[in-house]
């Protein structure tokens, strides 16, 4: 038996390996090709099937709105049936009213024909009643006319008498003006003649109420010859002079003593007392006079405040302010008499701001106008009468400036 070469076994197995080899390949590669085909036909038809979903979805959501727009149409509809119902109603309710009213519009035109045809008939039964009292108005307006004719005649006749009485009585005021310009005149030269014969009566604000006894100590003091047996108290002002015949020239105020001191403590017999105000070229000497127009030592003085006064310095004068000078007057041993009168027995007479004479009236003035006027012209005759009595009396008279420079007040 004859034998085949190694070589060639291997060769054989070496190519059915390959063909066998190829053969796989060929059929992987087949099978490969296939399953990629199914792959990307599963994946085509997964697309369809959701792209058909979302379809079937949009084809869906339109009969959804579709619906609910048929329940809110179906609703709305129910609604306008009731609204047109219930109008309906309403137009029946109104058209039964109108009815009625048309019914009574006509009862009134008809009450307001007879209401119009009997004003009518009673208008004509008026005119024939007042057809006599219209002739007799005529006759009455003619006979008031006449006698307004009357009357003016008269009222002229009265006007020329009163003028001529007036006239009649101005020339007699002319003939008593003159007498009492001659009477006033003949009455003057006798008050000249008898001021030369009669005693005038003291000024107590020239009465000489203590002395300056000693000067020096702390405080600018003084010491005086008065003290609480003489009715000094603490507090108590005084005007200092060299002489007593000084404070004559001191009427008006206008002028003031040397110093003023003021009372700081009271003994038995004599006072000290601080200096308010003082002069330079003018020092306080021993034995210089003390004034004080409120004090004296041994008598009361009898005085009447009247009018306003500006004790603050504020500018605005008031009767209120008067009850300062009272106090002070009263707490110096003076006596206030509260009256407007002026009597004999007063002593001085203290008083305020002369106050305006008022302007006269305007015709059309009202009920507060006419008061205002009432009062101030109360207040200014009163100053007047006080100030002419109290000259008449000799009765010294103090303003609020005198007051202060004659009782060492101020600075």
């Amino acid at each position: 038996m004859a034998t085949r070469p190694a070589g060639s076994g291997v060769l054989v197995t070496l190519v059915t390996f390959v063909l066998a080899t190829v053969a796989f390949l060929v059929l992987a590669v087949v099978f490969y090709s296939q399953m990629m085909s199914a792959t990307e036909m599963s994946i085509k038809s997964k697309t369809d099937i959701k792209n058909l979903r979302t379809e079937l979805e949009a084809a869906k959501k339109p009969n959804d709105e579709a619906l609910a727009l048929h329940k809110q149409t179906a609703s709305e509809r129910d609604a306008l049936k009731l609204t047109v119902s219930q109008q309906e109603s309403a137009i029946q309710g109104t058209a039964k009213t109108i009815d009625e009213l048309n019914a009574q519009l006509a009862g009134v035109r008809k009450s307001l024909a007879d209401a119009t045809t009997e004003r009518q008939a009673a208008i004509e039964a008026a005119k024939k009643d007042i057809a006599p009292l219209t002739s007799a108005t005529t006759d009455y307006s003619k006979s008031i006319e006449e006698v307004q004719k009357i009357t003016h005649d008269s009222k002229d006749d009265v006007e020329r008498n009163y003028r001529a009485r007036i006239d009649e009585m101005q020339l007699n005021i002319d003939g008593l003006g003159k007498e009492r310009d001659t009477l006033r005149s003949r009455l003057e030269q006798a008050e000249k003649k008898l001021s030369e014969f009669e005693v005038k009566p003291e000024d107590p604000s020239s009465l000489v109420d203590g002395h300056v006894i000693e000067i020096g100590g702390p405080d600018a003091t003084v010491y005086l010859d008065i003290g609480r047996k003489h009715r000094v108290v603490p507090g108590m002002t005084f005007e200092v002079f060299t002489t007593a015949d000084q404070v004559q020239n001191n009427k008006e105020g206008k002028l003031r003593g040397k110093a003023s001191v003021q009372v700081l403590r009271v003994t038995e017999d004599t006072s000290t007392a601080r200096v308010t105000r003082s002069s330079a070229n003018q020092p306080i000497n021993r034995n210089d006079v003390l004034i004080n127009a409120v004090y004296s030592p041994t008598y009361t003085y009898r005085m009447m405040v009247y009018g306003k006064f500006d004790v603050n310095n504020d500018g605005k004068a008031s009767t209120g302010e008067a009850s300062v000078i009272r106090n002070r007057i009263q707490e110096w041993g003076g006596k206030v008499i509260d009256s407007e009168k002026v009597t004999g027995d007063l002593d001085f007479v203290v008083i305020g701001n002369p106050p305006p004479e008022p302007l006269p009236l305007s015709s059309s003035a009202g009920d507060i106008e006419v008061q205002a006027y009432t009062q101030a012209k109360n207040d200014y005759d009163t100053y007047n009468r006080i100030m002419k009595e109290a000259t008449e009396a000799k009765i010294p008279v103090l303003n609020w400036n005198r007051f202060q420079v004659l009782t060492g007040q101020g600075n």
